[in-house]
């Protein structure tokens, strides 16, 4: 696991923007792992700003995400396909809609539909994502494996804080990735990112698992590494 510390979220952003954009020009045609919510904005910010300056290309990529709300159509605006993906990234870059796969909870159901993810994931060449991007909760949670005495390695049903049942990656094909990019931001995500990086590897901290990863990078602004 190696750390690198920024000054500010921008830098930190920009750099998590920069390992993504090599993995795309090293392998265009790459299947790439991302993540939603608050911290990954800044990144999607700066591809954006990469493909505008004609340095990087999303063409040829298969893009994923950690989850999807399994109870409204892929339509709809507020799912993540379209609230996050779509207004952060898709709608600015060189990809098309189909090259963003999601779980759909509508489709034949939600539990037929995580067993699909998974075969989907099982699928790839070597059996794995070329790159995983994660975000950390306060709570050491990594996608939605958040902290339990026991994990499900599979993908698998968890519900948001809304109480929306939700089709989640399971830690299987997260550890799987061939690589792992974990980027953090903001005094509250401090405690967690200890116990990802110092702390003992436990369910109770799921992040802590990436310990036992061969390449993982964390990038942090200062604040998330104020309790390294």
């Amino acid at each position: 696991m190696r750390v690198q510390i920024y000054d500010t979220y921008e830098e930190m952003s920009k750099a998590a923007a920069d390992l993504v954009a090599a993995q795309l020009l090293q392998k265009p045609n790459c299947h790439l792992g991302l993540t939603a919510g608050s911290t990954p904005v800044g990144l999607c910010a700066e591809l954006v700003n990469l493909y505008k300056e004609h340095r990087v290309s999303f063409a040829e990529c298969t893009l994923y995400n950690l989850e999807e709300m399994a109870d409204i159509p892929p339509e709809d605006p507020n799912s993540l396909r379209n609230k996050f993906f779509h207004a952060h990234l898709l709608d600015h870059v060189d990809a098309d809609d189909k090259q963003l796969i999601l779980p759909d909870g509508l489709a034949g159901g939600i539990p037929e539909e995580c067993k699909k993810y998974d075969d989907l994931m099982d699928s790839l060449p070597d059996g794995r994502l070329d790159m995983q991007v994660l975000g950390i909760g306060a709570d050491a949670h990594i996608g939605m494996n958040r902290p339990k005495e026991t994990l499900t390695a599979e993908a698998h049903v968890e519900y948001n804080k809304a109480g929306r049942p939700t089709c989640a990656m399971g830690l299987r094909h997260i550890m799987h990735a061939k690589k792992i990019i974990m980027i953090a931001n903001g005094e509250e995500k401090a405690d967690a990112v200890a116990k990802m990086v110092n702390g003992p590897i436990t369910t109770m901290a799921p992040a802590s698992l990436l310990q036992m990863h061969p390449d993982v990078v964390v990038l942090l602004d200062k604040p998330a590494a104020s309790k390294l």
